[in-house]
Protein backbone atom coordinates (compact mmCIF):
# COMPACT_ATOMS: atom_id res chain seq x y z
CA UNK A 1 0.00 0.00 0.00
CA UNK A 2 1.43 3.26 -1.18
CA UNK A 3 1.28 6.39 1.54
CA UNK A 4 -0.17 9.89 0.21
CA UNK A 5 2.03 12.71 0.94
CA UNK A 6 0.96 16.53 2.08
CA UNK A 7 3.74 19.04 1.83
CA UNK A 8 3.11 22.43 4.07
CA UNK A 9 3.95 25.46 2.61
CA UNK A 10 4.37 27.95 5.18
CA UNK A 11 3.26 31.67 5.41
CA UNK A 12 5.71 34.24 6.03
CA UNK A 13 6.58 33.70 10.00
CA UNK A 14 9.72 33.95 11.39
CA UNK A 15 9.53 30.39 13.10
CA UNK A 16 12.47 27.39 13.48
CA UNK A 17 12.09 24.52 11.16
CA UNK A 18 9.48 22.45 11.73
CA UNK A 19 7.47 24.78 14.13
CA UNK A 20 4.54 25.40 11.48
CA UNK A 21 4.99 21.83 10.85
CA UNK A 22 4.04 20.92 14.81
CA UNK A 23 1.39 23.26 14.29
CA UNK A 24 -0.32 21.94 11.17
CA UNK A 25 -0.06 18.36 12.24
CA UNK A 26 -1.55 18.73 16.34
CA UNK A 27 -4.37 21.21 14.87
CA UNK A 28 -5.22 18.34 12.04
CA UNK A 29 -5.01 15.48 14.29
CA UNK A 30 -7.19 17.49 16.74
CA UNK A 31 -9.49 18.68 14.34
CA UNK A 32 -9.91 15.34 12.37
CA UNK A 33 -13.92 14.34 13.36
CA UNK A 34 -14.54 12.80 9.76
CA UNK A 35 -11.51 11.19 9.09
CA UNK A 36 -10.28 10.47 12.74
CA UNK A 37 -6.02 10.53 12.82
CA UNK A 38 -3.31 9.39 14.57
CA UNK A 39 -0.06 9.77 14.81
CA UNK A 40 2.22 6.72 13.74
CA UNK A 41 5.48 6.37 16.10
CA UNK A 42 7.79 4.62 13.92
CA UNK A 43 11.49 4.86 14.49
CA UNK A 44 11.48 3.87 10.30
CA UNK A 45 10.16 7.39 10.06
CA UNK A 46 12.48 9.41 8.29
CA UNK A 47 14.03 13.01 9.65
CA UNK A 48 11.73 15.85 9.47
CA UNK A 49 8.36 13.63 8.80
CA UNK A 50 5.27 13.08 10.79
CA UNK A 51 3.38 10.19 9.75
CA UNK A 52 -0.61 9.52 10.23
CA UNK A 53 -3.01 7.06 9.95
CA UNK A 54 -6.49 7.09 9.20
CA UNK A 55 -8.87 4.87 9.11
CA UNK A 56 -12.21 5.43 6.86
CA UNK A 57 -14.93 2.92 6.24
CA UNK A 58 -13.00 -0.05 8.00
CA UNK A 59 -10.04 0.75 5.98
CA UNK A 60 -6.74 1.84 6.77
CA UNK A 61 -4.68 4.72 4.80
CA UNK A 62 -1.08 6.17 5.80
CA UNK A 63 0.43 9.77 4.53
CA UNK A 64 3.50 11.21 5.41
CA UNK A 65 3.37 15.14 6.12
CA UNK A 66 6.25 17.18 5.39
CA UNK A 67 7.24 21.22 5.83
CA UNK A 68 8.86 22.95 2.94
CA UNK A 69 10.80 25.49 4.93
CA UNK A 70 12.16 28.83 3.66
CA UNK A 71 11.18 31.16 6.67
CA UNK A 72 14.79 31.51 6.94
CA UNK A 73 15.29 33.50 3.97
CA UNK A 74 13.11 36.01 4.77
CA UNK A 75 14.79 39.74 5.20
CA UNK A 76 13.19 41.82 8.06
CA UNK A 77 13.06 45.54 7.52
CA UNK A 78 11.73 46.14 11.25
CA UNK A 79 15.32 44.78 12.06
CA UNK A 80 17.26 47.09 9.41
CA UNK A 81 19.33 50.26 10.79
CA UNK A 82 17.16 53.31 11.16
CA UNK A 83 18.29 54.85 7.90
CA UNK A 84 17.76 51.70 5.95
CA UNK A 85 14.05 51.96 7.70
CA UNK A 86 14.02 55.81 6.28
CA UNK A 87 14.85 54.71 2.69
CA UNK A 88 13.06 51.57 1.96
CA UNK A 89 10.25 52.42 4.49
CA UNK A 90 9.38 55.70 1.95
CA UNK A 91 9.79 53.13 -1.33
CA UNK A 92 6.99 51.07 0.60
CA UNK A 93 4.66 53.87 1.12
CA UNK A 94 5.10 54.99 -2.95
CA UNK A 95 5.02 51.37 -4.19
CA UNK A 96 1.81 50.44 -2.24
CA UNK A 97 -0.17 53.38 -2.04
CA UNK A 98 0.68 55.18 -5.32
CA UNK A 99 -0.57 52.38 -7.61
CA UNK A 100 -4.37 52.57 -8.41
CA UNK A 101 -4.48 49.09 -9.10
CA UNK A 102 -4.61 48.49 -5.79
CA UNK A 103 -7.56 49.68 -5.17
CA UNK A 104 -9.38 48.27 -7.43
CA UNK A 105 -12.72 46.16 -6.04
CA UNK A 106 -12.38 46.98 -2.98
CA UNK A 107 -16.05 47.09 -2.15
CA UNK A 108 -16.11 43.82 -3.19
CA UNK A 109 -13.80 42.52 -0.04
CA UNK A 110 -14.99 45.17 2.67
CA UNK A 111 -13.81 42.58 5.45
CA UNK A 112 -10.30 42.83 3.35
CA UNK A 113 -10.36 46.17 2.79
CA UNK A 114 -11.16 47.20 6.16
CA UNK A 115 -8.15 45.08 7.83
CA UNK A 116 -5.70 46.48 5.00
CA UNK A 117 -6.69 50.22 6.02
CA UNK A 118 -5.75 49.54 9.91
CA UNK A 119 -2.64 47.88 8.43
CA UNK A 120 -1.82 51.49 6.14
CA UNK A 121 -2.62 53.36 9.26
CA UNK A 122 -0.38 50.83 11.26
CA UNK A 123 2.64 51.44 8.42
CA UNK A 124 2.28 54.93 8.10
CA UNK A 125 2.77 55.13 12.25
CA UNK A 126 5.80 53.15 12.15
CA UNK A 127 6.93 55.39 9.38
CA UNK A 128 6.16 58.56 10.81
CA UNK A 129 7.89 57.12 14.02
CA UNK A 130 10.82 56.47 11.67
CA UNK A 131 10.86 59.70 10.33
CA UNK A 132 11.09 61.15 14.20
CA UNK A 133 14.05 59.09 15.12
CA UNK A 134 15.52 59.40 12.01
CA UNK A 135 15.39 63.39 11.96
CA UNK A 136 16.63 63.39 15.77
CA UNK A 137 19.44 61.33 14.65
CA UNK A 138 20.86 63.85 12.33
CA UNK A 139 23.60 65.85 13.98
CA UNK A 140 23.89 68.65 12.27
CA UNK A 141 26.44 71.42 13.26
CA UNK A 142 24.88 75.12 14.13
CA UNK A 143 26.00 76.89 10.97
CA UNK A 144 25.33 74.68 8.56
CA UNK A 145 23.44 75.44 6.05
CA UNK A 146 21.25 72.19 6.65
CA UNK A 147 20.65 73.64 9.87
CA UNK A 148 17.91 75.39 9.44
CA UNK A 149 16.02 72.53 7.89
CA UNK A 150 16.91 70.03 10.15
CA UNK A 151 15.43 72.09 13.04
CA UNK A 152 12.27 72.97 11.48
CA UNK A 153 11.78 69.54 10.77
CA UNK A 154 12.49 68.39 14.53
CA UNK A 155 10.09 71.03 15.37
CA UNK A 156 7.44 69.30 13.43
CA UNK A 157 7.94 65.89 12.58
CA UNK A 158 6.83 64.94 16.24
CA UNK A 159 3.24 65.41 15.62
CA UNK A 160 1.44 66.12 18.98
CA UNK A 161 0.73 63.69 21.52
CA UNK A 162 -2.38 62.35 19.66
CA UNK A 163 -0.26 61.05 16.80
CA UNK A 164 1.35 58.72 19.77
CA UNK A 165 -1.69 57.62 21.41
CA UNK A 166 -2.50 56.31 18.07
CA UNK A 167 0.89 54.17 17.65
CA UNK A 168 0.63 53.28 21.02
CA UNK A 169 -3.15 51.96 20.63
CA UNK A 170 -2.18 49.76 16.95
CA UNK A 171 1.24 48.13 18.32
CA UNK A 172 -1.31 47.13 20.84
CA UNK A 173 -4.22 45.51 18.77
CA UNK A 174 -1.79 45.18 15.31
CA UNK A 175 1.25 42.74 14.95
CA UNK A 176 2.89 46.48 13.10
CA UNK A 177 6.54 44.90 12.88
CA UNK A 178 5.07 41.49 11.00
CA UNK A 179 3.25 44.12 8.68
CA UNK A 180 6.15 45.88 7.84
CA UNK A 181 7.79 42.68 7.47
CA UNK A 182 5.16 41.38 4.79
CA UNK A 183 4.69 45.15 3.32
CA UNK A 184 8.51 44.92 2.28
CA UNK A 185 8.79 41.34 1.38
CA UNK A 186 5.94 41.02 -0.34
CA UNK A 187 7.66 43.91 -2.76
CA UNK A 188 10.80 42.25 -2.99
CA UNK A 189 8.96 38.75 -4.40
CA UNK A 190 6.70 39.93 -6.96
CA UNK A 191 9.52 42.61 -8.07
CA UNK A 192 12.16 40.10 -8.09
CA UNK A 193 14.46 41.76 -5.66
CA UNK A 194 17.29 40.40 -3.64
CA UNK A 195 17.54 40.25 -0.21
CA UNK A 196 21.33 41.56 -0.45
CA UNK A 197 22.83 43.24 -3.40
CA UNK A 198 24.49 41.06 -5.26
CA UNK A 199 22.63 37.70 -4.79
CA UNK A 200 20.17 36.41 -6.89
CA UNK A 201 16.11 37.44 -6.65
CA UNK A 202 14.76 36.21 -3.12
CA UNK A 203 11.94 35.04 -5.06
CA UNK A 204 14.39 32.49 -6.91
CA UNK A 205 16.36 31.20 -4.03
CA UNK A 206 12.52 30.84 -2.28
CA UNK A 207 11.43 28.85 -5.31
CA UNK A 208 14.34 26.46 -5.50
CA UNK A 209 14.95 25.88 -1.88
CA UNK A 210 10.88 24.52 -1.55
CA UNK A 211 11.35 22.95 -5.13
CA UNK A 212 14.75 20.92 -4.06
CA UNK A 213 12.70 19.64 -0.28
CA UNK A 214 10.10 18.76 -2.75
CA UNK A 215 12.29 16.69 -4.70
CA UNK A 216 14.05 15.37 -1.90
CA UNK A 217 10.86 13.69 -0.78
CA UNK A 218 8.57 12.98 -2.88
CA UNK A 219 9.22 9.55 -5.03
CA UNK A 220 6.39 8.27 -6.94
CA UNK A 221 7.35 4.42 -5.87
CA UNK A 222 6.19 5.53 -2.59
CA UNK A 223 3.86 7.68 -2.87
CA UNK A 224 0.44 7.66 -4.35
CA UNK A 225 -0.30 11.65 -4.69
CA UNK A 226 0.91 14.89 -3.76
CA UNK A 227 -1.19 17.47 -1.78
CA UNK A 228 0.22 21.25 -1.51
CA UNK A 229 -0.83 23.06 1.20
CA UNK A 230 -0.15 26.86 0.61
CA UNK A 231 -1.08 29.27 3.83
CA UNK A 232 -0.92 32.67 3.43
CA UNK A 233 1.90 33.73 1.44
CA UNK A 234 2.99 30.24 1.32
CA UNK A 235 0.07 29.82 -1.21
CA UNK A 236 2.04 32.48 -3.46
CA UNK A 237 5.22 30.47 -3.47
CA UNK A 238 3.37 27.03 -4.27
CA UNK A 239 1.64 28.66 -7.32
CA UNK A 240 4.69 30.28 -8.18
CA UNK A 241 6.47 27.05 -7.99
CA UNK A 242 3.98 24.55 -9.33
CA UNK A 243 2.97 26.55 -11.91
CA UNK A 244 6.29 26.10 -14.22
CA UNK A 245 7.06 22.82 -12.46
CA UNK A 246 7.18 19.37 -14.71
CA UNK A 247 5.04 16.73 -14.29
CA UNK A 248 5.98 15.04 -10.65
CA UNK A 249 5.03 11.53 -11.37
CA UNK A 250 2.04 11.23 -9.26
CA UNK A 251 -1.60 13.63 -9.29
CA UNK A 252 -1.73 16.48 -7.48
CA UNK A 253 -3.88 17.88 -5.36
CA UNK A 254 -3.68 21.93 -4.64
CA UNK A 255 -5.06 23.52 -1.15
CA UNK A 256 -4.68 27.48 -0.51
CA UNK A 257 -5.86 28.64 2.88
CA UNK A 258 -5.71 32.43 3.50
CA UNK A 259 -4.24 33.34 0.44
CA UNK A 260 -3.02 36.60 -0.84
CA UNK A 261 -3.06 35.99 -4.24
CA UNK A 262 -5.48 38.19 -5.60
CA UNK A 263 -4.64 41.32 -3.82
CA UNK A 264 -1.16 40.67 -4.97
CA UNK A 265 -2.03 39.78 -8.62
CA UNK A 266 -2.88 43.29 -8.78
CA UNK A 267 0.96 44.76 -8.27
CA UNK A 268 1.88 41.87 -10.53
CA UNK A 269 0.36 40.49 -13.44
CA UNK A 270 2.51 37.84 -13.83
CA UNK A 271 1.21 36.03 -10.88
CA UNK A 272 -2.11 36.19 -12.24
CA UNK A 273 -0.86 34.35 -15.21
CA UNK A 274 0.80 31.91 -12.86
CA UNK A 275 -2.92 30.89 -11.15
CA UNK A 276 -4.04 30.71 -14.65
CA UNK A 277 -1.24 28.31 -15.92
CA UNK A 278 -1.67 26.43 -12.77
CA UNK A 279 -5.09 25.27 -13.25
CA UNK A 280 -4.74 23.80 -16.30
CA UNK A 281 -1.66 21.94 -15.15
CA UNK A 282 -1.96 18.09 -15.93
CA UNK A 283 -1.64 16.22 -13.26
CA UNK A 284 -3.89 18.95 -11.28
CA UNK A 285 -6.67 16.79 -10.04
CA UNK A 286 -8.35 19.52 -7.81
CA UNK A 287 -7.66 23.11 -6.49
CA UNK A 288 -9.62 24.50 -3.81
CA UNK A 289 -9.26 27.77 -2.62
CA UNK A 290 -9.91 27.92 1.08
CA UNK A 291 -10.98 31.73 3.12
CA UNK A 292 -12.94 33.03 5.94
CA UNK A 293 -15.18 35.87 5.87
CA UNK A 294 -13.68 36.33 9.61
CA UNK A 295 -9.80 36.40 7.90
CA UNK A 296 -9.33 39.97 6.96
CA UNK A 297 -6.00 39.69 5.74
CA UNK A 298 -6.38 37.25 3.09
CA UNK A 299 -8.03 37.97 -0.27
CA UNK A 300 -8.60 34.54 -1.77
CA UNK A 301 -6.79 33.42 -4.74
CA UNK A 302 -9.33 34.25 -7.76
CA UNK A 303 -8.69 30.90 -9.11
CA UNK A 304 -10.12 30.14 -12.75
CA UNK A 305 -13.74 28.76 -13.01
CA UNK A 306 -12.96 24.98 -14.05
CA UNK A 307 -14.11 21.98 -13.29
CA UNK A 308 -11.23 21.11 -11.12
CA UNK A 309 -11.15 24.42 -9.53
CA UNK A 310 -13.48 25.33 -6.59
CA UNK A 311 -13.45 27.93 -3.63
CA UNK A 312 -14.38 27.14 0.20
CA UNK A 313 -15.88 29.87 2.19
CA UNK A 314 -15.24 28.43 5.58
CA UNK A 315 -16.74 29.35 9.11
CA UNK A 316 -14.14 30.92 11.26
CA UNK A 317 -14.71 32.20 14.83
CA UNK A 318 -12.52 35.24 16.57
CA UNK A 319 -12.84 38.46 18.63
CA UNK A 320 -12.33 42.25 17.03
CA UNK A 321 -9.15 41.93 18.66
CA UNK A 322 -8.22 38.46 17.43
CA UNK A 323 -9.37 39.39 13.60
CA UNK A 324 -7.41 43.00 13.70
CA UNK A 325 -4.10 41.22 15.17
CA UNK A 326 -4.34 38.29 12.20
CA UNK A 327 -5.30 35.98 15.04
CA UNK A 328 -8.04 34.32 12.88
CA UNK A 329 -5.88 34.40 9.97
CA UNK A 330 -3.33 32.04 11.24
CA UNK A 331 -5.95 29.59 12.59
CA UNK A 332 -6.60 27.32 9.43
CA UNK A 333 -5.00 24.51 10.21
CA UNK A 334 -7.33 24.09 13.45
CA UNK A 335 -10.64 25.01 11.68
CA UNK A 336 -12.69 21.67 11.23
CA UNK A 337 -14.11 22.71 7.91
CA UNK A 338 -10.56 23.30 6.26
CA UNK A 339 -9.08 19.98 8.13
CA UNK A 340 -12.68 18.05 6.65
CA UNK A 341 -11.41 19.56 3.21
CA UNK A 342 -8.16 18.54 3.20
CA UNK A 343 -8.66 15.03 4.86
CA UNK A 344 -11.51 14.41 1.37
CA UNK A 345 -8.53 12.73 -0.64
CA UNK A 346 -7.08 10.82 2.63
CA UNK A 347 -10.35 9.09 3.00
CA UNK A 348 -10.15 8.35 -0.71
CA UNK A 349 -10.02 4.79 -1.65
CA UNK A 350 -6.59 3.25 -2.92
CA UNK A 351 -8.29 2.06 -5.88
CA UNK A 352 -7.42 5.38 -7.84
CA UNK A 353 -10.56 7.70 -6.98
CA UNK A 354 -9.21 10.90 -6.34
CA UNK A 355 -11.65 13.95 -5.69
CA UNK A 356 -14.02 14.93 -8.17
CA UNK A 357 -12.12 12.11 -10.27
CA UNK A 358 -13.22 8.35 -11.60
CA UNK A 359 -9.49 7.88 -12.54
CA UNK A 360 -6.56 9.95 -11.97
CA UNK A 361 -5.03 11.95 -14.99
CA UNK A 362 -3.05 10.80 -17.37
CA UNK A 363 0.54 12.40 -17.00
CA UNK A 364 2.09 13.85 -19.57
Amino acid sequence: MKRKLIMLIPGLARVTRSAQLSVFVDGMVAASERVPLTEVSDPSVPPGVRRLRAETGGQSSEFDVIEAYWNDLVPSLSQEPLTTRFLRGFSLLWFWLMSPRIFKGIFRRKYLTFGLTLSVLAFTVWYLSTIVLFIEALNVEAGSPWSPLVTFLKDHTAGGWQVWVLASALSVLIPISLLVDISDFSKRYITNEPAEPGQPAVRFEIVKRVREQLQARLDPSEYSSLTVVGHSFGSVVAVDLFADLPPVGVPVRMLTMGSLLEILGKQAPWLKDEVATLSQRGDLVEWVDIKSHSDWFASGADIPESPLCREATIGSYGTFPDKLAARVHARYFDNQEAVNILLEDVAATETGKFINKETPPQLA
